[in-house]
């Protein structure tokens, strides 16, 4: 591995940018410039979880968060030309092109808002490796998230009604990011959405759920509380109270009593 020589870097970055007329072109040297600065001899502990699971470098932590900063004038000067290298980085196999696209596709004006949502859309619809989601669901919704809330809102709706499980999961993990901006006044269709996961018996959704659960109570605990007494109140299955204990650590004390107290009564009052 090269030393980190900030000039040096800045240079490769301009010929980098340079190169953005013919994407492949821009992608062959974006991985040279990655390549220059990978620590080949870097060991991760074994015990110590990656942060991706795609092919990745193993890169001082300035020089791909250098590279992002100095490409946002592109995105905002050149929106349709930065779309060409967003989609031709999307099809990379490596983390850091991928983390790379949704960066760049954050920076783009929101006058290309439609094109942006179609690519989150699709790229939702897909696997992904846990990292990129939290690249997608961050850096790819910088401007929507600022400039069109709104729209921002449905689309978070609309992969929460989407027809495929893997569609209804980034719902969920999308709406950890909308909850905390959301006013009073859209907590009630908010439940509404969440309400239909937190009846249904099936586990698919448990792991995606929890955080949704604790962000909502976070936002309101006491509201979040009355909507997990509510599930509980209306339905017979034991799995769900069971579910419902590991959110008592979202709440304090008198609330989770409240809630263990509304759990146990499911438990009690069983039909037959």
């Amino acid at each position: 591995m090269a030393a980190i020589d900030v000039t040096k870097l800045n240079q490769q970055i301009v010929e980098l940018i340079g190169s953005a007329e013919n994407p492949q072109v821009f992608q062959r040297k974006f991985h040279e410039v990655l390549g220059f600065y990978h620590r080949y001899s870097h060991r991760r502990q074994e015990d110590s979880m990656p942060a991706s699971f795609m092919r990745h470098y193993e890169l001082p932590g300035k020089v791909l968060h250098t590279i992002q900063a100095q490409m946002r004038p592109l995105a905002k000067n050149k929106p349709e030309l930065a779309l060409q290298i967003v989609r031709q980085l999307w099809q990379d196999d490596y983390y850091e092109a991928r983390d790379t696209a949704a960066s760049l596709l954050g920076q783009i004006p929101v006058e290309h808002k439609d094109q942006a949502f179609e690519l989150i859309n699709d790229w939702a619809k897909t696997p992904l490796d846990r990292a990129v989601v939290e690249s997608v669901f961050t850096k790819a919704t910088t401007t929507i998230v600022e400039k069109a809330p709104e729209d921002w809102k449905n689309l978070v709706k609309n992969l929460l009604h989407g027809a495929t499980t893997q569609e209804k999961k980034m719902g969920l993990y999308s709406l950890t990011r909308l909850i905390p901006d959301l006013s009073s006044d859209d907590l009630p269709e908010i439940f509404g959405w969440v309400r239909i996961f937190l009846i249904d018996s099936n586990h698919t959704f448990d792991n995606s759920l929890n955080p949704v659960v604790a962000a909502l109570a976070k936002r309101s605990n006491r509201e979040t509380a009355y909507l997990l007494r509510e599930v509980l109140a209306d339905s017979s299955d034991l799995l769900i109270g069971r579910r419902f204990r590991h959110y008592l650590e979202f709440f304090d004390q008198p609330t989770q009593q409240r809630l263990l107290d509304a759990i146990k009564r499911q438990a009690t009052f069983q039909p037959g």
